[in-house]
Parts: C-alpha cells; sequence; structure tokens
C-alpha cells in the first residue's frame, strides 16, 4: 500500500511539474532568460526548471563567425535579461524549438531585433510589419546594416557556405 502511495505522490509531482512549466503553455504564463544561443534562439525556464528553447518567429539573426553574430546576441541577452518574458504561439520547428514572438512588458522583441538592425525578417516571413521595420533599419543603417556592405550577408546564404562541422 505505501507503494501506491509513493507512486501516486510521485506521479503528482511531476504531473504538477509538467503543468505549471508546460513550454507550449498560453501566452498570459511568464519565463526567464536562462541563456541566450544567438540573436534568434533562446532557452527559458519557469519557476518549477524546466528548460526548453525558444526560437523567436519571423527572424533570422547572424549566426556565429557571422558579422554582426556577437553583438546580435549581446543586443537579445540585453533585452531579455532578469525580465519577465511572455511568449506567443506554440508551434514547433522541426529541432522542437518552440517558435514564439517573445514580448516583455508588451513590447515585441522580435520586431525590436529587425528594427535595431540586430536580426533580418525571415526569408519566408509574410509579416509586412517587420519587413518596413527591416527596410527602415536598412535606410537608416542601423545594426547589421551600418557593415560595409562586402560584410551584410543574409543568414541563410550565409550558412550554405559555411556548413555545420
Amino acid at each position: 500500500m505505501n507503494k501506491v502511495i509513493l507512486r501516486g505522490l510521485q506521479f503528482a509531482i511531476v504531473l504538477i511539474a509538467l503543468i505549471a512549466c508546460d513550454s507550449s503553455s498560453k501566452e498570459t504564463d511568464s519565463y526567464y532568460l536562462v541563456y541566450v544561443q544567438d540573436g534568434d534562439s533562446v532557452v527559458l525556464c519557469c519557476e518549477i526548471g524546466n528548460k526548453f528553447t525558444v526560437r523567436l518567429l519571423d527572424i533570422d539573426a547572424p549566426e556565429r563567425y557571422q558579422p554582426y553574430a556577437e553583438n546580435s546576441k549581446q543586443q537579445l541577452h540585453d533585452l531579455l535579461d532578469k525580465k519577465s518574458l511572455t511568449l506567443l504561439g506554440a508551434k514547433f520547428d522541426k529541432y522542437g524549438r518552440r517558435l514564439a514572438v517573445i514580448e516583455v512588458n508588451g513590447i515585441n522583441i522580435n520586431a525590436r531585433m529587425v528594427e535595431t538592425g540586430a536580426a533580418w525578417v525571415w526569408r519566408f516571413s509574410k509579416n509586412r510589419g517587420l519587413k518596413k521595420l527591416q527596410e527602415e533599419a536598412r535606410e537608416q543603417k542601423r545594426g547589421l546594416w551600418s557593415l560595409p556592405e562586402s560584410e551584410i550577408q543574409d543568414p541563410w546564404l550565409w550558412r550554405q557556405s559555411h556548413s555545420r562541422k
């Protein structure tokens, strides 16, 4: 009988942990930054401790070793660190990362990354607002758009010529 009760308690604890920090939960849940992988991917967590990766929806940041990559990563860190984060979107990509818009106090961080020139609009995005922000950043030479023309290369093209090892 004691084993049955113990198993029931273990199951209840796991269930509570999963419900409390479900990575596909509603937009009203709050998360915090664990670390930034790059300018468009972060690892987040919640109160219980289950970490998960989020890929910022509709943006594409410079890849590691690509010009402006460290600046982009640092900017995303500065926007998210020590803040309560809200996620909008519950789809997942083929790598198991949650695809979402991250908000801090109602500010769309994905849009902020594009607006400041820290990221491109993802090439398949249909988001006209983001495309307009990118054009403005380009015209104003913000962020990566201030680099010499020879150093500005869309991440998807850079990835094609720099395969991962």
